[in-house]
């Protein structure tokens, strides 16, 4: 496409599509504002008196707007499939939200719409351009820990909630809406394909009917693990880390602001040869052979690579590559389903039961 700017219809006005999206939207060069969509009318009259676009109640609507080129799917989590397939039957290049789908089957039919459609498949995983991200990702590829065998990624708060998002039938619960984003960054670190998921979900003091805390263990064909727990029924008085990575020759510690890299060197440190027979001085190796540790503490930022829709720009514009591709967003949804799978909340046992 030419390189005029890039017009957006948003559906949904919600707290992402009015928060995220809009709010990233409006201010940039390369983009404008064409459309909205909501069901509430409060909320097409306030789009239409600060931004002066048009305004739908329903989405079919806005897809028959020919001079859009994007739509951004902000609708609740269980019309993502559907919303994001009729918007690419209509040649309109697609944002959807997070989580992609419900299942993979629904993922797999975004995919191979976009693909029949020929038209671009964006998926909202926009942390991978977090700078905390990048930082845990520029370490772990440095070396600088030696090869990661183990992630522990942490996430608390305790916030009852009451809002559509607590429903089963709107895709709602912490697996679905908040994980996403967890898992996403540690399948990237992770460096290999998720091949053994055990999964804990609890519901403990939101409303409705869906888990409020996920507990979480996964091996990749490479031996590397990954301990995650993202619950908001928790109100920890004392400070955790968000990740810690664990490497053979340190451990990366870090609170999303301040990072402690400890680590040895490996050619100072030697090989590690076994001694039969007593121990020497009735020490152990780390009080005979002392390793020297060195550590450092930094800020949890990596490198700018930009945000999401710098890179929507530069995949329409310039034609350059997808920094987050449908394909690796399924595989987050593939894990969400391994993880579900054998609770009370499994979709997938619900639906055999119906």
């Amino acid at each position: 496409m030419s390189n005029s700017p890039i017009r957006y219809g948003v559906a949904g006005l919600g707290r992402s599509g009015w928060n995220i999206h809009v709010a990233n939207i409006r201010p940039r060069d390369d983009a404008e504002l064409a459309a909205v969509v909501d069901p509430l009318q409060q909320r097409r009259q306030e789009a239409k008196a600060e931004f002066g676009c048009e305004t739908y109640e329903e989405l079919s609507h806005m897809l028959d707007q020919e001079d859009i080129d994007v739509i951004v799917v902000a609708t609740p989590s269980a019309f993502h499939a559907s919303d994001t397939i009729s918007a690419l039957k209509a040649s309109k290049h697609v944002i959807c939200e997070k989580p992609m789908a419900l299942d993979v089957e629904e993922a797999d039919q975004m995919i191979a719409q976009a693909k029949e459609s020929n038209k671009h498949l964006f998926i909202h995983q926009n942390r991978r351009f977090d700078r905390q991200f990048t930082h845990l990702k520029t370490v772990v590829e440095s070396g600088q820990i030696g090869q990661l065998y183990h992630i522990r990624n942490y996430s608390n708060s305790f916030t009852r909630r009451d809002d559509w998002q607590t429903l089963s039938k709107n895709g709602g619960g912490v697996l679905n809406n908040t994980c996403p984003h967890h898992l996403d960054a540690i399948l990237q670190l992770l460096g290999a394909p998720v091949t053994n998921v055990m999964g804990d979900l609890q519901q403990i003091s939101s409303a409705g009917d869906v888990e409020d805390h996920v507990k979480a263990f996964l091996r990749a064909s490479n031996g590397c693990t990954a301990d995650m727990e993202i619950t908001s029924a928790q109100n920890i008085a004392a400070d955790m880390p968000s990740w810690i990575l664990c490497g053979s020759q340190g451990t990366l510690t870090s609170d999303g602001k301040k990072t402690v890299v400890r680590w040895f060197e490996s050619e100072e440190a030697g090989e590690v040869e076994v001694v039969e027979g007593a121990a020497r001085n009735r020490a152990y190796a780390w009080q005979a052979k002392p390793l020297k540790w060195k550590e450092e503490t930094v800020e949890a930022k990596g490198p700018n690579i930009g945000n999401f829709y710098d890179n929507v720009t530069k995949v329409l514009w310039h034609d350059h590559e997808m920094v987050v591709t449908p394909e690796s967003v399924r595989e987050v949804i593939r894990v969400i389903a391994e993880i579900r799978k054998g609770t009370k909340f499994d979709r997938e046992a619900k639906k055999a039961l119906i």
